[in-house]
């Protein structure tokens, strides 16, 4: 090899060093505050944030909204008395309260010496308080527009403040991603809605639609789902609540529960528990000139995990046909008072209904679908149940 080519040899590979591109608009994480969680509340100042008001801390605005943010990491050795600010070990909780979402989250850089990001943004917090007063679409307007935000970040209601949902009392938790993980024990209970990420929320506005989605309670820092909050798709604004129970009874007409039990007792007053394995659920919609239908129809198998009364033989096929009778009249008391609710009390369709219609008679739902709140209130629901117990566990007894 001569030396020209040796000098080649040893100059390109620097050559080609200077083509690489590089992580030039990079910043160190230690710069950074990522936020985890957001919180909207019913617009109040915290005692804080209105001594800094007074103070001089002030702009142009209404105080419809209270937005509370989860920020990690915290960075150790810093002072937590900041505007609206509260501390733990592992997250920070920031607060403003303004009309404008966009600018309440640029507020924080007047107190915030980290730029915040909303890269990885788990969950969004929002009071039936505000929802009832402000369109939840108005509400996530900027969140839905902004695209450091990922859409596969979950919504949920709360029926009490927002923000107390993002505090939590046990040591090296993080309430967001907390709130988070709690969709995951849907195989353990059908309490507990499938997750409305910001993607599947928007087409659910976008349609129309009235829709649930799942409440959050908190006390002394404990977080628990409690039911479900009703929106209403002409106004996307809450209306009222399902209690856990109505939220199970919807998982069965919906076909969505992965996990669960039903309760009940005998005619002796002894409890009894059947476990879900399989629920099939099918809607059939029947149209009759003006009038709409719909027949529902569902079939389940399942195991007998309780029954308090020892003088019974769970091994014995007629007292296991008697005990599916008391788990399907259960089941259709359920069914029967959640209907009641959606056409009676809130006037809703929050089970789906509108897609059998529209999938089974598209051109009769054409016609209704710009009212169809008001057409299902009014429409004839029937119902079957059969429940069959396929075994009573491992043990007899």
């Amino acid at each position: 090899m001569n030396s020209r080519n040796r000098l080649i040899l040893i100059v390109l590979p620097f050559l080609l060093m200077l083509c690489l591109t590089g992580c030039w608009s990079s910043k160190e994480i230690e710069s950074l505050g990522v936020y985890v969680g957001l919180a909207l509340d019913i617009g109040k100042e915290p005692e804080l944030e209105q001594e800094l008001t007074e103070k001089g801390a002030d702009y142009p605005k209404k105080n419809l909204v209270t937005s509370t943010i989860q920020i990690i990491p915290v960075q150790k050795g810093k002072d937590s008395q900041q505007k609206g600010k509260s501390t733990s070990s592992m997250y920070s909780n920031s607060t403003e309260t303004g009309d404008s979402g966009f600018q309440l989250l640029r507020q924080h850089a007047l107190s915030e010496h980290r730029t915040i990001i909303g890269h990885h943004l788990k969950v969004i917090v929002i009071s039936s308080e505000v929802s009832q007063k402000i369109d939840i679409e108005k509400l996530l307007k900027f969140i839905l527009r902004d695209n450091d935000i990922r859409p596969s970040c979950i919504v949920l209601l709360s029926s009490g403040k927002a923000s107390d949902t993002l505090i939590t009392n046990q040591p090296g938790d993080i309430p967001a991603f907390h709130l988070k993980s709690l969709i995951e024990n849907q195989n353990r209970t059908n309490k507990i809605l499938p997750e409305i990420t910001l993607t599947k929320l928007d087409g659910i506005m976008n349609s129309g639609a009235s829709f649930i989605l799942q409440n959050v309670i908190s006390a002394k820092g404990q977080v628990e789902f409690a039911g479900a909050g009703v929106i209403k798709g002409k106004t996307n604004k809450w209306i009222g609540s399902l209690n856990e129970q109505e939220v199970e009874a919807l998982s069965w007409i919906t076909s969505k529960a992965k996990g669960g039990l039903i309760k009940t007792y005998d005619k002796t007053g002894e409890v009894l528990a059947y476990e879900i394995k399989s629920v099939n659920t099918k809607i059939k919609s029947k149209v009759d000139g003006d009038d709409i239908s719909f027949h529902v129809s569902i079939k389940s198998d399942g195991r007998l995990m309780e029954n308090w009364n020892t003088s019974k033989d769970p091994t014995d096929t007629e007292y296991l046909k008697e005990t599916e009778q008391y788990f399907e009249d259960e089941l259709k008391n359920m069914i029967y008072k959640i209907v009641h609710k959606m056409q009676e009390d809130y006037r809703v369709d929050v089970a789906g209904f509108r897609d059998r219609l529209r999938i089974q008679h598209p051109r009769v739902w054409k016609k209704v679908k710009e009212d169809w709140d008001e057409t299902f209130s009014k429409s004839e629901i029937t119902y079957d149940v059969n429940l069959n117990i396929t075994d009573y566990g491992s043990s007899a007894k």
